[in-house]
């Protein structure tokens, strides 16, 4: 990596300064990545809802037919991704993927959420098999929250005791099969891209199912679209940086602060961000 930008300085400084090229180049730029027009967001609004619709019919009939296995959930949301973000014109590059953990144990990817596009983005960087822990009110979406049931999402229902442990139940089984977990430890979508405080629950279950816990930054996504802010901004180039994992089996339910605060500021420290 460190190659390749020494060679593209070194062809920049060979170039002739041409201040009328650089300007040109600033304003095609800013061109590129202008605000979408009321109707190329309609526009993509409408196709992004199609492309939902026939990927969750797709996961639903599978499982009508009986016909439906983790690769084939997996085949499906790598294609809604790809056709998310190719709406939006989205570049993004990954670095840290020697930092995902091989086969073997429990993991949980805890990563930063500030846009409608991170799990997208997390499904075309991540070389993985995984489902996010969703809300459980999008499992009552009809259509939307039946394939969600049947692609074996997850939502952990707190407020349910006898429900949450049969939710943990079947979220440690998911990772013993291959699993990788998605969760949001903000809970909900920044608005600006800073990392907001972190909710408890997501390291309560890593430390109940013993898993490693990695740390995935998505930076710069909220210029894309940021938290409940429906402007879309297209061109965009993302990196996502995957972290080194942490393993939570070292914690205990009474110093789950410390886990909490460790992959904060690994987080903190990747998006460049002080408390």
């Amino acid at each position: 990596m460190n190659t390749n930008k020494t060679q593209e300085s070194t062809q920049t400084n060979s170039v002739d300064f041409n201040p009328n090229q650089m300007t040109h180049q600033s304003n095609l730029s800013q061109m590129r990545k202008k605000k979408a027009s009321l109707i190329r967001f309609y526009w993509i609004a409408s196709i992004t809802g199609l492309v939902t619709l026939i990927s969750c019919l797709r996961i639903i009939l599978a499982s009508w037919l009986g016909r439906l296995s983790i690769t084939d959930v997996d085949r499906r949301m790598k294609w809604w991704a790809s056709q998310l973000l190719g709406l939006v014109r989205v570049k993004t590059h990954v670095v840290g993927v020697e930092n995902m953990p091989t086969k073997g144990r429990r993991v949980i990817v805890m990563c930063n959420h500030s846009s409608l596009y991170d799990i997208p983005v997390a499904i075309s960087a991540l070389d993985t098999s995984f489902r996010f822990v969703a809300k459980k009110e999008l499992f009552n979406i009809p259509i939307f929250g039946s394939a969600l049931k049947r692609g074996g999402f997850l939502s952990i229902d707190r407020n349910n005791r006898e429900q949450a442990v049969k939710d943990l139940q079947r979220a440690k089984e998911q990772m013993l099969n291959g699993i990788t977990l998605w969760m949001s430890p903000e809970g909900t979508r920044s608005k600006d891209g800073k990392l907001a405080e972190f909710k408890r629950g997501g390291f309560h279950i890593a430390i109940e199912t013993k898993a490693l816990i990695v740390p995935v930054v998505i930076k710069d996504i909220h210029k894309l679209q940021a938290g409940d802010n429906l402007d879309l901004y297209l061109n965009q180039s993302i990196e996502v940086e995957i972290c080194k994992p942490i393993d939570a089996a070292e914690f205990s339910l009474e110093n789950r602060r410390a886990l909490i605060n460790q992959v904060r500021a690994i987080m903190l420290d990747a998006l460049g961000q002080k408390e």
